[in-house]
């Protein structure tokens, strides 16, 4: 078993080369991706596995390949699946919202900028750039940057158009998905049960607790989540 991991641009560290970071729709990246290492490893099966932001980005690739996806089976970890109300839900203003969560990843994305401010600002779309370092949350960044470097009119037709919930009905291969109750970034609000169980080819897995990523269980605490895809990753290389 080979594994391979897609970095998004801007992330962790990871200089761009390029005016334009990511977003949580953006399938441009994944597909030429998954293509590079389909053509190295013509013979080998795929399979794709996302969490958070990236089980998102992996939905709504795998709907969007349709029939001609080149995975063979898949699984979503902790997906907000609509990102539009997700960031609704996060910008109320409660303490774990101001403080905590949503405070952090608007955080996150300032400093992305920052650090790689010279090669954004070395595009053709005009920036301002006190309006992205000013942002006081999620909306106000992608309103000032993601909105205008990817070609949206705003902040909510770019959370809209990036939502993987819309191409749910066009998985046409084996796909888990895995969210928590009490999940403090992904609600479970924005878990499409419905548009799940219409399509056959899907599984869903709702756990009463896990939080966001943080699946363990026992009295040792032990993580819980690896086991689980590493069955289904066995299961779908078996019978698939």
């Amino acid at each position: 078993c080979q594994v391979a991991v897609l970095q998004s641009r801007g992330c962790n560290g990871v200089e761009l080369v390029t005016p334009k970071a990511f977003h949580g729709g953006l399938t441009d990246d994944l597909r030429e991706f998954v293509e590079h290492i389909a053509k190295r490893l013509p013979d080998t099966p795929l399979i794709g596995i996302g969490f958070s932001l990236g089980a998102n980005i992996l939905t709504k690739y795998v709907g969007e390949e349709g029939r001609d996806c080149r995975f063979r089976a898949a699984a979503s970890v902790c997906n907000p699946f609509d990102i539009d109300m997700t960031v609704s839900r996060m910008s109320q203003p409660t303490f774990k919202n101001r403080y905590l969560y949503a405070a952090a990843l608007t955080r996150s994305l300032i400093a992305m900028f920052t650090s790689n401010q010279k090669a954004i600002m070395a595009g053709d779309i005009e920036l301002d750039v006190n309006a992205i370092r000013t942002a006081r949350n999620m909306t106000e960044f992608n309103e000032a940057y993601t909105a205008k470097v990817f070609g949206f009119e705003s902040a909510k037709e770019l959370n809209m158009s990036g939502s993987c919930v819309q191409h749910i009905k066009n998985i046409h291969i084996p796909m888990l998905f895995i969210n928590a109750l009490d999940d403090p970034m992904c609600y479970k609000q924005t878990i499409p049960i419905d548009e799940i169980k219409q399509n056959p080819n899907l599984v869903l897995a709702i756990t009463r607790h896990g939080g966001h990523l943080a699946y363990f269980g026992g009295t040792g605490l032990a993580p819980w989540l690896p086991p689980q895809l590493t069955q289904f990753v066995g299961a779908m290389l078996e019978w698939v």
